[in-house]
């Protein structure tokens, strides 16, 4: 996994308050990042553009109504990493003259709008993603509860395939919070490598003995979306939300008998 570092945002959370506090100035600056934003969606490229505008739509909405900015220090550690409410913190704004609270008014009722169209576009992609991809258990069911296993993927476009090692686990220092992890551990065209043989060769699992037993899932999209920015989140989702249902039907389970 690559060192955590913060991630820049396109536009920064407090660009309604910049001085000298002006409605058009502003509204260019918004025009210019939501430009960039659906270039980026235009190509079906989900990630990191959702999770920003979440956090702006926010803003706008919690300016507007409670006077409050939502910020955050989070430390991304992948374009999807998403921001938790528990990861914002609030900021009262500076005090503003007559004139500026005009231009903040005016500022908040033009974005909202254009951040919320823009928001409910994106989340359209994400509705059309995650209905395409498809994650399926094809070995070792029993062996779901050790939350680290194998994603493998045949993309047709390039004729290659790939295989991940995943990880469902809590982040250091984050105990109310779980994510899934993955990592790309071959990506090849096909010859006489069989999935086994890939993974005994290639898997970064030192310390567990029988790396074949773990869980082998199948990855399948008929749509050509970005594999970073759309597929593999929309992957990892899922993943997760396999294991956590099929565990806690176990549980239930065994409550039962």
């Amino acid at each position: 996994m690559a060192r955590r570092k913060k991630i820049p945002f396109k536009l920064n959370p407090e660009w309604m308050l910049k001085e000298p506090l002006d409605f058009e100035y502003n509204k260019y600056t918004l025009l210019d990042y939501l430009q960039k934003c659906e270039k980026n969606l235009d190509k079906y490229e989900i990630y990191p553009d959702f999770v920003e505008l979440s956090l702006h739509l926010a803003n706008v909405q919690s300016l507007g109504k409670e006077n409050i900015l939502l910020l955050t220090d989070k430390k991304f550690e992948s374009c999807d990493d998403e921001i938790f409410i528990k990861d914002l913190y609030p900021k009262k704004p500076r005090e503003l003259t007559i004139e500026e609270t005009e231009e903040l008014d005016k500022t908040i009722r033009y974005s909202n709008g254009k951040l919320f169209d823009a928001f409910n576009f994106a989340k359209s992609i994400w509705n059309v993603a995650y209905e395409t991809v498809e994650v399926t258990l094809k070995k070792n069911k029993t062996n779901l509860n050790t939350k680290v296993g194998y994603v493998f993927h045949y993309e047709k476009l390039t004729q290659k395939i790939f295989v991940w090692e995943y990880k469902v686990k809590t982040p250091k220092g984050d105990f109310n919070n779980i994510k899934t992890y993955v990592t790309k551990i071959y990506e090849e065209e096909p010859n006489n490598d069989t999935l086994v043989s890939i993974i005994e060769k290639y898997s970064t699992f030192d310390k567990i003995n029988n790396k074949i037993e773990l869980p082998i899932f199948e990855m399948k999209c008929n749509q050509n979306f970005p594999m970073e920015q759309t597929i593999i989140p929309i992957m990892k989702r899922k993943l997760m939300s396999y294991i956590f249902q099929v565990i806690n039907i176990k549980k239930i389970d065994n409550f039962d008998s």
